[in-house]
């Protein structure tokens, strides 16, 4: 359960946002407060987010609000 608790930090942090947030690897990394591998669908769907796109050229990861 060790890598679902280390999301805990991104899900608070998608918890407080209204809109499609994108964030790149490096503001997750200080997010969570250590290098990401993949951000847990657990904690991004807890806080009422989808994935929408992970883009490798840019480092970033868009996050879209679930209706």
């Amino acid at each position: 359960m060790e890598s679902e608790t280390k999301y805990v930090a991104l899900e608070k942090f998608l918890m407080e946002k209204t809109e499609k947030v994108t964030l790149t690897f490096i503001e997750i990394n200080e997010i969570i407060g250590q290098k990401l591998p993949v951000p847990s669908d657990s904690a991004v769907f807890k806080a009422g987010y989808r994935v929408e796109k992970i883009d490798f050229k840019t480092k970033s990861v868009i996050f879209s609000k679930i209706d």
